[in-house]
């Protein structure tokens, strides 16, 4: 997760986050960290969802909280103590694959979540 976030900068939406976590297992081949099962939109896993929370009580990941007429959008980044950490984790992202998943994150949230529904849902694809 600290290298994920670490090659992304920040990831606006915690739905994006699963859906590109989601996408660097399936379609980039990164590890298989976590456990994926269909839910409300789409793959989504409680792993990741805890693992963040923990990052966030202990300070290595920062949620900034924007609140909208529509509703809240919470935006993960790598909080400034952890930065350090990311060149000392034991999963690598080769350079082409961070690419992707920096393209991945910069795509709008229906266009990602077309293009995972599309590729893998339909597919019956769980990780």
């Amino acid at each position: 997760m600290i290298e994920l976030l670490s090659c992304l900068g920040k990831i606006r939406g915690i739905t994006k986050l699963q859906k590109v976590v989601f996408l660097g297992q399936e379609e980039l081949e990164l590890p298989k960290l976590f456990q994926f099962d269909e839910y409300h939109y789409g793959p989504y896993s409680w792993d990741l969802s805890d693992i963040l929370e923990d990052m966030i009580i202990t300070g290595f990941v920062s949620e900034k909280t924007e609140y909208h007429d529509d509703g809240v959008i919470y935006t993960y980044s790598l909080a400034n103590n952890a930065l350090e950490e990311a060149g000392k984790i034991g999963v690598y992202i080769p350079e082409g694959k961070k690419h992707m998943l920096i393209k991945y994150s910069k795509l709008p949230m229906f266009a990602i979540s077309e293009f995972v529904y599309q590729k893998f849902v339909h597919e019956g694809v769980a990780s």
